[in-house]
């Protein structure tokens, strides 16, 4: 799924405001089968996260140990490339999520 320049500059504005906050962990699952862009990276951790603001936002854990992929687990929201370059020469970024000590 390819996006349009100006739907990722459009996306980057609610994504600063996500950056930086902590949450935890409330499920989680592994993707074994993806679709056709996101194969390669297979098998890849979602987690639903309940952030300290209470509000509910969903991504993928990544930099962490399979040990940290627990209900109750504090993460972080960071940002991270999201995939290869696409078809506009674009690299799109998106929020993801890392595991605190």
């Amino acid at each position: 799924m390819s996006h349009s320049p100006v739907k990722i500059w459009r996306k980057q504005k609610t994504d600063r405001d996500l950056l930086g906050k902590n949450g935890t962990i409330i499920s989680w699952t592994e993707i074994n089968v993806a679709p056709p862009q996101y194969s390669s990276k297979t098998p890849y951790t979602v987690v639903l996260v309940k952030l300290d603001d209470s509000s509910n936002i969903y991504g993928q854990m990544v930099d962490f140990e399979k040990k940290d992929r627990e209900i109750g687990k504090k993460v972080r929201s960071i940002l991270r490339r999201n995939g290869d370059v696409g078809p506009e020469d674009v690299l799109e970024y998106t929020v993801k999520f890392v595991p605190l000590s």
